[in-house]
């Protein structure tokens, strides 16, 4: 029975893997900061829903909610009003309709009974508001 002693691989240890990896993390995070990489990939994070001030957002739903609950003979107010809604950061407002994706007003009770939906105001036209 021959026993190997000479091993010629070398053995690394799971912990300094580990090590490794989370150095080139922060490398990594270190390089985007300082290139300004950080910014777009903040800008890509902040550019969900959650980047609207959502005090905002709900003042405009409900305002959107009490426009609906006038029936279908609100569909110019319904389509036609805009609301300023400001960013978390409240330094920038953009203007919000109320079938606009970060309303959805369309999902309220009263929009669904006035026979409001996602497709209300796709024909409106708002090239003079």
């Amino acid at each position: 029975m021959n026993i190997i002693k000479n091993k010629k691989g070398a053995e690394i240890n799971i912990t300094t893997i580990i090590v490794i990896i989370l150095a080139i993390l922060v490398l990594v995070i270190l390089a985007l900061y300082f290139t300004g990489g950080m910014k777009s990939l903040w800008g890509k994070i902040t550019s969900v829903k959650g980047a609207w001030d959502q005090s905002d957002i709900e003042n405009v739903r409900t305002n959107c909610g009490s426009i609906c609950a006038g029936g279908p003979t609100m569909k110019d107010t319904y389509c036609g009003r805009s609301f300023m809604v400001k960013t978390a950061d409240g330094k920038n407002a953009t203007k919000m309709f109320c079938d606009d994706s970060n309303i959805k007003a369309y999902n309220l009770d009263s929009c669904k009974e006035a026979g409001f939906d996602s497709q209300t105001c796709a024909t409106y036209d708002r090239s003079n508001l």
